[in-house]
């Protein structure tokens, strides 16, 4: 039997299964001190974005990877 880590509500999945609040957790642990990184050495908002977005899309994409494939 499939465990469901995530459930689609919409356009957006919800972690229901500790595995899927441990995926999303680590997502967001990665993401905290790049983000920190990027505005620390940052010289303007949109140099900021535009170094975050390597990141973001990544994490974001490995994300909803594993959340359709385990929902």
């Amino acid at each position: 039997m499939k465990q469901e880590w995530f459930k689609k509500m919409g356009w957006v999945y919800l972690p229901i299964h500790p595995f899927g609040y441990i995926v999303t957790i680590l997502a967001v642990m990665f993401m905290v001190p790049v983000t920190m990184a990027t505005v620390r050495n940052g010289h303007s908002v949109s140099d900021d974005l535009y170094h975050l977005f390597v990141y973001a899309t990544c994490v974001a994409f490995w994300w909803k990877w594993v959340a359709e494939k385990t929902s």
